[in-house]
């Protein structure tokens, strides 16, 4: 886990790992207690939730890339299985797109969860791959 989430948003790969996203501030273990993998915390969020609720629409996918921009901290949860596999993932090698997806996806489940999300529908082509590869990775065990 630790290995996870000690990269700094300057370091190689990542914005590729975190949804390709200049978002990411800080990626760090969580000591909170929570049941999702990662939460995503924002200073003043409830100031830019409500800029964001403001925007006309025309706007609101320039504004929530603008007011995320480099001011996201994703927390996440060391106790979670998803945070244990996906450690154990990086740990072992050989599944680096599934574990780059899988990451990705824990971001932007986050930032749903913070209600940061303007468009959902841009990660469907990721979560269909996820699923692809879990369905192969089954059709290969039997």
């Amino acid at each position: 886990v630790a290995a996870v989430a000690s990269q700094s948003p300057g370091s190689s790969g990542i914005n590729a790992e975190y949804g390709g996203r200049e978002t990411v501030k800080e990626v760090r273990v969580s000591d909170r207690q929570h049941s999702q993998p990662a939460v995503v915390t924002v200073k003043n969020l409830t100031t830019l939730r409500h800029y964001l609720d403001m925007a006309p629409p025309e706007q609101k996918e320039a504004s929530y890339k603008y007011l995320l921009h480099d001011n996201v901290t994703l927390e996440l949860n060391p106790a979670h299985p998803i945070i244990r596999e996906l450690s154990e993932m990086r740990r072992e090698g050989g599944r680096e797109e599934i574990a780059g997806l899988v990451a990705a996806q824990l971001f932007d489940n986050a930032l749903i969860n913070a209600n940061l999300v303007h468009d959902p529908r841009k990660m469907v082509p990721r979560i269909n791959r996820i699923l692809d590869s879990l369905l192969a990775k089954k059709k290969v065990a039997e």
